[in-house]
C-alpha cells in the first residue's frame, strides 16, 4: 500500500454502529479508544457511549463503563426508571425531588429537638468526666481590688476569700468572671470551689470602669439561669500566691478529692457605697415569707383573670408597671389598687439600660444617664397618681434585668429601692413566663413552670417574676394556685415586697431610706 493509500486509510473516521449490528457473528467491529487512538476499542461505556479499549473499559455486573461518574448515572437513570415502573405513573423529575425535599424537611423538623437534647446530654456526660480548669488573677479598677476569673465558658465558681464564701461567679462565653467585694483585701487566700458547668451562657459579673459607670463602681449582679435543677458542683480549688515582684500573681488550680464544700453565702449583706444600693434579689433575714412580683408593660391579655385569680387565693402582691401601662389600662391599675396590691416603677416606656443586649456586659449605654433615668422614673409616678391619685411604692425594677451600681444610685436619689429576682447556685426564680414558643427549650408549660420554682434551693427569701400578660393559649398562672397551697403547706407565706423587707432587719433600713427620699421628692 502507498503512503498516501495509507493515509487516506487510516483518516477515515471509524465505524459507529454496533457490534450486534453485524452482518456475521463471528466478526468484531473495531474502532479506536476515545483516549488512546493508537489502540484499538471493541467495547463502548454504558452511560456516555465512547468506544473504550482494555486499559479504560471497566466492567461491572457485566456492564462496561468508563469510570465512576458514568458509572453512578447509569445507577440513577436505572432506579429512576424501576421507581416509574413500581408507581405505575409517569412522575416528573422535579415534582419527585419538591416531594423528597419536603419529606426531609418534615422528618428534620420532628427530629431536630431530639438531636439537640441528645447532644446536650453528651455534652453534659463529657463535661462531668472532665474537671474543668480555673485561674482568678487579683486586679484593680477604679481603686477597689477585684477578683477576676477565667474559667469554663457557662461555668458557676464559687469565690472563697480566707475561708469566707464571698460570691457565686458566672462565667460569660468566653469563660471569664469578676467580683468586687469589700471583704477582699491584699493578701487574702482566694479559693475557687464548686466549678460546675452551666448548660445556657450566662453574663459576666463586670468591673467597673470610668467609661462604664462614671458616678459609682459596678457592682456584679448573680445572673438568672434558666435551669430546671442546678448543675451538679465539682470541687476545684485554687490559691492566689503574690509573685516575686510583689503583684498578685494567677492561682494555681489544684484538683482536690473533696473540695470545700458550698457553704450559704451571704449575699444579702449590704455594702454602702456612695449611696448605691446592694443587689436586692434574696432576703436572707426575713422569715418563712416570699415575694411574687407582676411585671406589666405594653400588653393587658389575661390581666384581669389574673386579678379574679388573686383575689380568689387571697393573695396580695407587688406590680411593676410601666408609665404607659398606666396610662393605657388606668382602670386595671385602679382596680389593683383597690384589692390591696402594691404597685413599683417599671420605668415610663421600658427602655434597655445597658449593653448586656450586645456584649453581655451590664455598662450603661451612651444615651443613658442620670437625667434620662429619673425622668423615666418621674413620668411613671405622675401618670400612677393621676389615675389613682396615690403614690407608688418607693420600689423599681429596671426592664429586661439591666442594672448596675450607677443606675441603682441614680433611682435612690429618687427615692426607688430597686428589687431584682432571685438567683442562687445556678438557679433562678424567673417563671420564663414570657417565652410563648412551643418549640423553644426555654419554654416551661404552667405545670413545669411551677415545679420549677417549687425545686429552688431556698423559697425563704425569694422573689419569684411573672409578667401579667401573656399571649399563651393556656395562662401560664394556671398552676398558681398549686404552688400557693404549696408554699402555705411548707410554712412559707406569700407576701408583698416591703412587707418582705419590713420583717428583715438588714433591708428595713433600705427601704425606710427609700420612703424618706420618695417622700421628700414628691410629697405625700
Amino acid at each position: 500500500m502507498s503512503i498516501a493509500a495509507a493515509d487516506r486509510f487510516y483518516s477515515t473516521p471509524p465505524p459507529t454502529h454496533s457490534p450486534t449490528r453485524t452482518a456475521r457473528p463471528d466478526m468484531r467491529v473495531i474502532s479506536s479508544c476515545a483516549n488512546h487512538p493508537s489502540r484499538e476499542a471493541d467495547r463502548r461505556c454504558l452511560g456516555c457511549g465512547k468506544w473504550l479499549c482494555d486499559r479504560c473499559a471497566t466492567s461491572v455486573h457485566g456492564l462496561t463503563f468508563c469510570g465512576l461518574p458514568c458509572r453512578g448515572r447509569a445507577v440513577v437513570r436505572r432506579s429512576w426508571t424501576r421507581l416509574r415502573s413500581v408507581m405505575g405513573a409517569r412522575v416528573r423529575p422535579l415534582w419527585a425531588v419538591v416531594a423528597i425535599g419536603l419529606l426531609v424537611l418534615a422528618a428534620g423538623w420532628r427530629i431536630a429537638p431530639l438531636v439537640a437534647e441528645l447532644r446536650a446530654a453528651s455534652r453534659s456526660a463529657r463535661d462531668l468526666g472532665e474537671p474543668p480548669f480555673a485561674t482568678a488573677e487579683l486586679a484593680r479598677a477604679d481603686g477597689e481590688l477585684a477578683v477576676v476569673i477565667q474559667g469554663s465558658p457557662g461555668a458557676a465558681a464559687l469565690v472563697i476569700a480566707d475561708g469566707q464564701p464571698i460570691r457565686i461567679v458566672e462565667l460569660d462565653r468566653r469563660g471569664r468572671g469578676a467580683v468586687v467585694d469589700p471583704r477582699i483585701v491584699e493578701g487574702s487566700a482566694i479559693e475557687i470551689a464548686a466549678l460546675a458547668e452551666a448548660p445556657e451562657p450566662v453574663p459576666p459579673l463586670p468591673i467597673a470602669s470610668p467609661s462604664s459607670t462614671p458616678t459609682a463602681p459596678s457592682t456584679p449582679t448573680p445572673s438568672p439561669l434558666p435551669t430546671e435543677t442546678p448543675p451538679p458542683a465539682r470541687p476545684l480549688a485554687a490559691t492566689a500566691t503574690p509573685s516575686p515582684t510583689g503583684t498578685p500573681g494567677p492561682l494555681a488550680p489544684t484538683a482536690t478529692a473533696a473540695g470545700p464544700r458550698p457553704r450559704e453565702l451571704n449575699i444579702e449583706a449590704p455594702v454602702d457605697r456612695s449611696g448605691s444600693p446592694p443587689v436586692l434579689h434574696l432576703v436572707g433575714d426575713a422569715g418563712p415569707r416570699i415575694a411574687i412580683t407582676f411585671d406589666g408593660n405594653a400588653s393587658s391579655n389575661g390581666t384581669v383573670e389574673l386579678l379574679e385569680l388573686l383575689h380568689e387565693l387571697d393573695l396580695e402582691i407587688t406590680l411593676f408597671v410601666t408609665g404607659g401601662f398606666v396610662e393605657r389600662y388606668p382602670t386595671l391599675v385602679r382596680r389593683a389598687v383597690l384589692a390591696g396590691h402594691e404597685v413599683g416603677n417599671h420605668t415610663y416606656s421600658h427602655p434597655h439600660l445597658t449593653t448586656y443586649g450586645q456584649n453581655r456586659r451590664h455598662d450603661l449605654l451612651p444615651t443613658v444617664t442620670e437625667s434620662m433615668l429619673q425622668d423615666q422614673l418621674r413620668r411613671t409616678e405622675e401618670a400612677f397618681r393621676r389615675a389613682t391619685g396615690r403614690p407608688m411604692a418607693p420600689l423599681w425594677r429596671a426592664p429586661y434585668g439591666e442594672e448596675n451600681a450607677a443606675l441603682r444610685s441614680w433611682a435612690m436619689d429618687l427615692g426607688y429601692l430597686h428589687v431584682r429576682w432571685s438567683s442562687l447556685k445556678g438557679a433562678s426564680l424567673d417563671s420564663l413566663d414570657w417565652i410563648e414558643d412551643e418549640h423553644s427549650k426555654l419554654y416551661r408549660s404552667s405545670r413545669r413552670m411551677v415545679d420549677r420554682l417549687l425545686g429552688f434551693p431556698r423559697l425563704e427569701g425569694g422573689i419569684v417574676l411573672m409578667h401579667l400578660a401573656t399571649e399563651r393559649s393556656e395562662p401560664p398562672w394556671s398552676d398558681l394556685p398549686r404552688f400557693v397551697e404549696e408554699l402555705r403547706r411548707r410554712r412559707v407565706e406569700p407576701v408583698k415586697i416591703s412587707e418582705l423587707l419590713e420583717a428583715s432587719p438588714t433591708w428595713r433600713s433600705w427601704l425606710e431610706r427609700a420612703r424618706e427620699r420618695h417622700d421628700s421628692t414628691f410629697g405625700e
